[in-house]
C-alpha cells in the first residue's frame, strides 16, 4: 500500500477502527481524528496513532472532553490527552461548526487549517 502524508482515522477514532499494523506500515505524516466531543478519541486509536513512526502532528475535529483533564488515564492505563488547541477545531461540549481542511498542492507539499483559530500548518513535499 505504502505510506500516506495525512491519514484520517476511521470510526471516528474508535478502538476498534485501526489496527497498529495498518496505521503504522502507513505511517502517516499527519492524522486527523474526526471525532466528536464525547463521540470517538477513544484511548486504544490515540496510543495507535501516536505511535505510528514518522508522525509530525495529531489534528482533532473537537476536543474530547475525557481527554481534557491532562491526569485522566483509561482503564487500560493510556493517558487521553488532547492535542494543542491550535490543532483543535472545537472546544468544549458544543459543537461550533469549525473544521479542518487539508490542501494539497502539486509539488506534494500541503497545508492543514483550523477554521476556529485560523492557524495553518504548511508540510514540505516528501519525508
Amino acid at each position: 500500500m505504502g505510506t500516506v502524508d495525512v491519514y484520517q482515522t476511521s470510526h471516528h477514532g474508535s478502538g476498534f477502527g485501526s489496527a497498529v499494523a495498518f496505521v503504522h506500515a502507513l505511517r502517516p505524516r499527519v492524522a486527523v481524528m474526526n471525532n466528536g466531543a464525547k463521540k470517538g478519541a477513544e484511548p486504544p486509536a490515540w496510543r495507535i496513532v501516536r505511535a505510528s513512526p514518522g508522525l509530525e502532528d495529531f489534528w482533532q475535529l473537537h476536543e474530547a472532553l475525557p481527554g481534557k483533564d491532562r491526569q485522566n488515564l483509561a482503564s487500560d492505563g493510556v493517558r487521553m490527552e488532547n492535542s494543542p488547541e491550535t490543532f483543535i477545531a472545537n472546544v468544549g461540549e458544543t459543537d461550533t461548526g469549525h473544521w479542518i481542511k487539508v490542501s494539497a498542492l502539486e509539488d506534494g507539499s500541503f497545508t492543514v487549517t483550523n477554521s476556529r483559530t485560523g492557524y495553518t500548518k504548511a508540510y514540505k513535499a516528501g519525508r
